[in-house]
């Protein structure tokens, strides 16, 4: 992102700023902004890394990041569109004062697939019109994102290259069951070094870790429509359904079946 729109975000002439893009590869330079930042994707998956978080973001969600976060995103999905709304301070219910991703519903979808061509600056005396939208787009999106669709998926990222070496290895290899004897031999570790560098670096286990990079996969491929629940279970490394079923559902707190529905009837 340039820093000169990076000025003009944050610049106070404006209530609000629109900014939407096709990505195929983000630029991972960290930011911070005055203005909270609404982020929608309509396909593919994006990496939000916080300082103490890594979320992810799949289609059809969209993440509300506070005011002065610092951040960086990244994607390795390709031609993804990528919606961004920025907002004034003042404009933010209470609710959203810490970052959530959301399953967008249909009404939420339409108001940010209405301003897609909608670029720069927005205030209430040039642009009123604009400026009603995203005021009842603040309005509105606390009432209409109910429990279930709320997505609490973010864990800890790894900050030591060693472990971020090993969360690369695993991803290129999803679908097979390594155990944490085998990835430390794979890196020159003993298991017990290992998971104490796990504890200490991210305050959770390499099982934890593992489970959820393998739903975020299992997110990913959902997204694409082209594959069974049981074909997705076996790409990320299940071989059983239910067990599958169980570990998504725990993580997500939504069922796979629900998900894919919801997921399907968007683009129906």
């Amino acid at each position: 992102m340039e820093e000169e729109k990076l000025a003009a975000i944050d610049a106070d002439r404006y209530d609000f700023y629109v900014d939407h893009m096709y990505v195929d590869r983000i630029d991972s330079r960290e930011y911070k902004h005055k203005k909270a930042r609404l982020i929608y994707a309509d396909g593919g998956i994006i990496h939000v890394f916080t300082t103490t978080k890594h979320w992810y973001l799949p289609a059809r969600f969209y993440m509300w990041i506070p005011a002065n976060t610092t951040y960086h995103l990244e994607s390795t999905s390709s031609r993804i569109p990528l919606y961004s709304f920025y907002f004034k301070q003042q404009h933010i219910p209470s609710v959203l004062s810490t970052p959530n991703i959301f399953l967008s519903n249909d009404l939420v979808r339409e108001m940010f697939l209405f301003a897609q061509d909608w670029s720069g600056g927005i205030s209430k005396t040039a642009d009123y019109s604009k400026y009603c939208l995203l005021r009842a787009m603040m309005a509105i999106i606390p009432d209409t994102s109910s429990p279930i669709d709320a997505f609490p998926m973010q864990h800890p990222y790894p900050k030591s290259e060693k472990l971020r070496s090993v969360a690369r290895y695993l991803n290129s290899n999803i679908d097979q069951a390594y155990t944490i004897e085998q990835i430390a031999a794979q890196f020159g570790m003993s298991s017990r070094s290992l998971s104490r560098l796990f504890k200490e670096d991210m305050g959770i286990s390499y099982i934890r870790f593992l489970r959820a990079i393998r739903i975020a996969k299992a997110l990913e491929l959902m997204s694409e429509n082209s594959y069974s629940i049981l074909e997705i279970a076996m790409r990320v490394g299940y071989n059983e359904l239910s067990s599958f079923s169980n570990i998504f559902t725990r993580v997500t707190g939504i069922r796979p079946s629900i998900y894919m529905a919801k997921i399907n009837g968007y683009k129906e």
